[in-house]
């Protein structure tokens, strides 16, 4: 299941995997800014090579030291945020009491079998057994929801509910109907209280690799430096789409590297194609497909799409290049060796020769475009003012 969650890395949580991994024939006599098959010690030289195509297309001004607005307040780590975290952790461990006796109340999650007769005769979708439900929650109509509350365990008991005049099923809409219910038992959820020996019991459980946590003190150290460092990148992030956006916003592109915006939307297409094949069945066309799962108007509303989001993330990829070429920043061979080794172990695969061997040495070029793409993030954070609007009134 991991390796084919591979692909979808690179076109989502990248946004770098938009290109095909196979070998890309040249169309044009222009130099190619498409991926190739490299060496991962061959992908610097192309940082410098494809900002030189890329300012033909576009002019970038100068953008250092533009200001941007931040709410800094939204990226720190409270005392509160860290008993949060940790509270979801213990209640991911929680176990279930099961009571087979007593009276429900509101928010108690029950099991339960129920059948709804209209006017003396079972309708259909009335009937069902061993159901789980939360007293409360709204998912039954709000006759029966509200009459769960104060059942005996174990009782049948005969429940008159009105269904919504804006019920779905006119059959049943406005109509009284009486439900014959009986509670099976209260599924009472038990979360463990947070102790050393807890702590030491279950961190490694939990994620946690750091074999040196083993009390509760440790655990909040160490929680509190995951969220400030998943707040850190979220800042960077914030910075950097501020900053994309000023330098982008206007901008006169004369045109995009044709092979390369050729070559995304191959991609787009093909990996839209192979979602259609997996469920072929149910739909008639792979128009059909895009209108249900994508609410696309139709297949000419998904090609504009496509085109313009190609396009968009090709400009970024223009100007993430250019910023590193103009700055000598590079990515070197070891860049990418240890990233890949990183995916490798996360999407379980062997090694990163593993992953080259599937998909062809067009991932040093993949993964090294993710790397620099980081790389740029972070230079452009330290090279632009940010303004903190935390205490501006809105």
């Amino acid at each position: 299941m991991k390796k084919k969650l591979f692909s979808v890395l690179l076109v989502g949580a990248l946004a770098a995997s938009l290109v095909a991994c196979g070998k890309t024939e040249k169309k044009e006599a222009k130099a190619s800014t498409a991926n190739t098959e490299i060496n991962a010690e061959e992908y610097a030289g192309t940082i410098t090579s494809n900002a030189g195509v890329y300012k033909t297309f576009v002019n970038l001004s100068d953008w250092k030291g533009m200001s941007v607005d931040l709410k800094e307040s939204d990226y720190v780590v409270l005392d509160s945020d860290v008993e949060d975290y940790i509270k979801s952790m213990l209640e991911s461990k929680a176990t279930t009491n099961v009571i087979t006796e007593g009276t429900t109340k509101a928010g108690d999650v029950i099991k339960l079998d129920y059948s709804g007769k209209l006017d003396g005769t079972a309708f259909s979708g009335g009937t069902a057994t061993d159901v789980t439900y939360t007293i409360g929650s709204g998912k039954f109509i709000e006759d029966l929801d509200k009459g769960l509350v104060g059942l005996t365990v174990g009782q049948e008991t005969d429940i008159t509910c009105v269904f919504p005049e804006s019920y779905y099923n006119s059959d049943l809409a406005g109509k009284t109907t009486v439900f014959t219910v009986t509670v099976n038992e209260i599924d009472e959820s038990v979360v463990p209280e947070l102790t050393d020996e807890w702590v030491a019991a279950n961190a490694a459980s939990l994620g946690i690799e750091d074999s040196s946590v083993t009390t509760v003190e440790q655990l909040r150290t160490y929680v509190r430096s995951y969220l400030e460092t998943q707040a850190s990148s979220s800042r960077s992030s914030a910075i950097f789409d501020a900053a994309y956006k000023k330098m982008s916003d206007g901008l006169d592109v004369s045109d995009y590297p044709s092979e390369e915006l050729t070559d995304l939307l191959n991609t787009l297409n093909s990996n839209v194609d192979a979602e259609y094949q997996s469920y072929s069945s149910s739909y008639s066309s792979k128009e059909e497909y895009l209108k249900s799962a994508y609410k696309f108007d139709s297949l000419d509303a998904f090609n504009e799409y496509a085109d313009n989001y190609a396009k968009q993330y090709l400009l970024q990829k223009m100007i993430v290049t250019m910023i590193a070429a103009d700055n000598n920043i590079t990515v070197t061979a070891d860049d990418i060796n240890s990233t890949g080794e990183e995916l490798a172990s996360y999407y379980g695969y062997d090694d990163y020769n593993d992953i080259l061997d599937t998909y062809g040495k067009t991932m040093n070029s993949e993964i090294g475009y993710q790397v620099l793409y980081q790389k740029i993030v972070d230079f452009v954070c330290e090279n632009v003012t940010v303004n903190d609007t935390t205490n501006t009134a809105e």
